[in-house]
């Protein structure tokens, strides 16, 4: 894509958002910083998901956890892409999307963690996400991932790495402690804390 025609770059960072906690908002900070981008989407998951343990909220609880977490912050916004689209959600159906709905005047760089990313060759497609996006590969401080020694077929052979914050949450541990009538306020936005309380989330 020739870059004179981008005038957008946009983050795309997926997930659960299970809730959302502050972890997620200092990463998706800290690559809005590195990599200069006008906005990031925080693309929340649809209900239909293939895994062993799906979300606990719902769609809709979890898009509007997002949509007050990011309100008020400047380029963060929440996504509801993949829970427009039946059927189960793959990055590389997301990413399809927002090229479509975004146009050929944005630069997509696809927020992943590290662990992640070197998983990438196993993801359904996932030898044509770099055509469809930069890849942001965000590492625990001090963790030590060859992102460079990834043989040349592997698809996030060409990411970018980035040490993320050292900040230690987990939206399990978000849950656990809900669960146990203890009080999050220092993991997550105050808004989303009182959305939990009011809608009687993860209890």
């Amino acid at each position: 894509m020739s870059s004179s025609r981008i005038t957008n770059r946009v983050g795309v960072f997926g997930g659960t958002f299970d809730p959302i906690h502050v972890g997620h908002l200092a990463v998706a900070s800290a690559v809005q910083k590195e990599f200069e981008l006008d906005q990031v989407l925080f693309v929340v998951t649809s209900d239909q998901w293939l895994r062993e343990n799906p979300p606990v909220a719902s769609a809709s609880d979890r898009l509007r956890m997002v949509e007050l977490a990011v309100s008020g912050m400047p380029g963060f916004s929440a996504s509801d892409i993949d829970i427009r689209r039946e059927g189960s959600t793959y990055t590389v159906d997301t990413l399809k999307d927002l090229h479509a709905e975004l146009g050929e005047s944005s630069e997509r760089f696809l927020i992943v963690g590290a662990d992640s990313a070197m998983s990438m060759d196993r993801w359904k497609n996932g030898d044509r996400i770099p055509a469809l996006a930069n890849i942001v590969a965000v590492g625990r401080p001090g963790q030590n991932l060859q992102i460079d020694a990834l043989g040349d077929s592997h698809p996030a052979s060409g990411a970018e790495y980035l040490e993320g914050p050292m900040i230690d949450i987990s939206a399990t541990r978000v849950r656990g402690l809900l669960s146990n009538k203890r009080s999050v306020s220092d993991l997550v936005p105050s808004s989303v804390a009182e959305f939990i309380e009011k809608q009687g989330l993860y209890n």
